[in-house]
């Protein structure tokens, strides 16, 4: 979720992942029974699905203390040795984007994984030692985006290993619901289900949507939130059915303009970064069968082209 006031508090706050909840109510509980800490888990799912707040949650329901590390800001050795050398017993360390770490600090991540010590080189060359400094029984929850980037060696070291799934149409629109009202903003269950079509099956882009239409409500003095003036909403905000923005609706277009082609040549005509096209802009669009991925290239699908002019038509007429 956004922010600490969206994120759940206890398992029932917790909308969606019946299967990861479920199960994680037993290892938990299995914990307390044996006076023991929670096993390391690894969580991966797409960009604001609920990792994060999976770690908050579960630092809430075991009353420890979290601390959160993300991936790329760990730059040398150092930034991971504090950090453990400040744990206390029972603590939550949760690593945000793990996949980033470079190999270096995963050398020292595996016998804390494995063995909770700390393998560290003292003194250099032929005067270097290693010692084992133990640490206190902690969980670590490591969460990715990229699992693909994760060596074998990393995931086989956690015991525990969710997947986030995709959310279902009446689980957004509750999320939805909920922030709403945790925001005194008053939306009807079809405004909710509407409002649920444009957030791609993400929290943290639904609770942004939320947030946002209180913005224009507060602002223009919108006196109703029904989905005429949320449609007038979302159109001044670039954001169209299946929450789609100006930069996919671009895509489509270049797309519908020359066919075929390959990422680089995607790239150049949108000015974009690689990086940026697949992870941000292709997810959505494929998901949604409006793009294949070819070995000649990115092709616009004839749902593709429907959309396209589905829209087109509705600005026309408007």
């Amino acid at each position: 979720m956004v922010n600490n006031n969206f994120r759940p508090n206890s398992w029932n706050e917790f909308l969606g992942q019946s299967q990861i909840i479920s199960n994680l109510k037993i290892y938990v509980e299995s914990a307390r029974q044996q006076n023991k800490t929670l096993d390391h888990l690894l969580i991966h799912g797409s960009s604001g699905m609920g990792k994060t707040s999976l770690a908050f949650l579960i630092s809430k329901v075991m009353k420890s203390k979290l601390h959160i590390l993300n991936g790329p800001s760990i730059q040398k050795p150092s930034d991971l040795i504090a950090v453990l050398s400040a744990l206390k017993p029972s603590d939550i360390l949760f690593i945000d984007e793990v996949h980033a770490i470079s190999k270096e600090i995963l050398e020292i991540l595996y016998p804390v994984l494995e063995d909770n010590k700390m393998n560290l080189v003292i003194g250099k060359d032929y005067n270097s030692k290693i010692i084992n400094v133990s640490l206190p029984e902690f969980t670590i929850i490591c969460a990715t985006t990229e699992i693909y980037k994760l060596s074998y060696p990393l995931l086989n070291r956690f015991p525990i290993h969710f997947q986030i799934m995709d959310y279902s149409l009446s689980e957004m629109s509750q999320i939805i619901k909920n922030a709403s009202n945790r925001i005194d903003l008053q939306l009807s269950t079809s405004s909710c289900e509407f409002i649920a079509s444009y957030c791609r099956n993400t929290p943290r882009i639904a609770i942004n949507l939320v947030n946002r239409i209180k913005d224009y409500i507060i602002t223009k003095h919108v006196n109703c939130t029904n989905i005429v003036s949320l449609k007038t909403i979302f159109k001044q905000m670039g954001i169209y059915s299946q929450g789609l923005t100006n930069n996919d609706v671009e895509y489509l277009k270049i797309l519908k303009e020359h066919k075929t082609l390959g990422i680089e040549s995607l790239a150049q005509i949108l000015d974009a970064p690689i990086a940026t096209i697949i992870q941000n802009i292709e997810p959505v669009l494929i998901r949604e069968q409006f793009v294949l991925r070819t070995l000649r290239g990115r092709m616009i699908t004839d749902k593709g082209l429907k959309y396209l002019s589905e829209i087109f038509n509705k600005e026309a007429a408007n």
